[in-house]
């Protein structure tokens, strides 16, 4: 049996893992880049659990990084956070055009 196991699953170490990392997304197997398996910290955890709570969720949107650079300048400027700011213009935009928004 070389140093990872066998891949039938005997005796198969926890700091590598031997699946591809799409398999491993699949199968809800922690995996991080390079092959190591990476166990959720209590922490990591906690703050997933509080997201959940709270409703939170990540976006990602594609935009022009000139744009960004700037509104990330101007939020710095400002002394607030980006975040803040883009909750703020989806609040005023979903109040002038859902007329089901409290």
């Amino acid at each position: 049996m070389d140093q990872q196991g066998s891949r039938l699953g005997q005796g198969l170490r926890r700091d590598v893992h031997p699946l591809p990392r799409q398999a491993a997304l699949i199968w809800g197997t922690p995996y991080t880049r390079g092959g190591e398996c990476a166990m959720e910290s209590t922490a990591t955890r906690a703050t997933a659990r509080y997201h959940a709570k709270k409703g939170l969720i990540s976006k990602s949107y594609k935009l022009d990084r000139n744009i960004v650079d700037m509104f990330a300048e101007a939020c710095e400027n400002a002394e607030t956070s980006q975040a803040k700011e883009l909750t703020a213009f989806m609040k005023r935009y979903i109040r002038k055009h859902h007329p089901d928004y409290e």
